[in-house]
């Protein structure tokens, strides 16, 4: 008979790097979207094709560790983040109109796994897509609000990054994920 042998990666450091450029990708979003002064939106469309390679990285480790739900997370934003800094403004907002339907299903089917701040996170990134695409297509009085939305999503991702971090190195919850055993 053939042995069957299946080989992981450590899974928390492939979520954790996702999280962790995603969170980058989507600061830098929110402060181009919040006027505070400063004009980052060509560091949101030299770090978008980097934000790319990163989550599909990141997917083929998911989909390498058997983590369906990973994968249809960092996947289709692997795509979102290589195409949305290339596209105009009307594609742009369909185009987070696609993507924010992907984040409402990831967040319904995260509700499925023991981290309940992931559904939470996901939810959170689905309603700032909406808030976006309609901000895209022609409401220009949302740019605040998309920006305060990707800043909360982009605190919210640095913590749950954090928390998994500190998850692994300690064996314990340090900070709270919200786990259900």
């Amino acid at each position: 008979m053939a042995e069957e042998s299946n080989v992981h990666l450590k899974v928390a450091m492939a979520d954790v790097m996702g999280i962790l450029v995603i969170s980058m990708f989507t600061f830098a979003v929110a402060c181009a979207l919040i006027p505070i002064g400063t004009d980052v939106i060509n560091l949101v469309v030299a770090i978008g094709p980097i934000v790319s390679v990163l989550c599909i990285v990141t997917a083929f480790i998911m989909f390498w560790n058997e983590n369906l739900l990973g994968t249809a997370i960092f996947g289709p934003l692997a795509v979102f983040f290589m195409t949305i800094v290339a596209v105009g403004a009307d594609a742009a907002g369909m185009l987070c109109v696609v993507i924010g339907i992907i984040a409402l299903i990831d967040t319904f089917l995260s509700m499925y796994q023991p981290v309940k701040m992931l559904p939470i996170l996901l939810g959170v990134a689905a309603i700032a897509f909406f808030v976006t695409a309609a901000f895209y297509m022609g409401n220009p009085d949302l740019d605040v609000v998309a920006g305060a939305l990707w800043m909360i999503y982009s605190l919210i991702s640095f913590y749950m990054a954090a928390a998994i971090v500190l998850l692994v190195m300690k064996g314990k919850q340090v900070l709270p994920l919200m786990i259900k055993s």
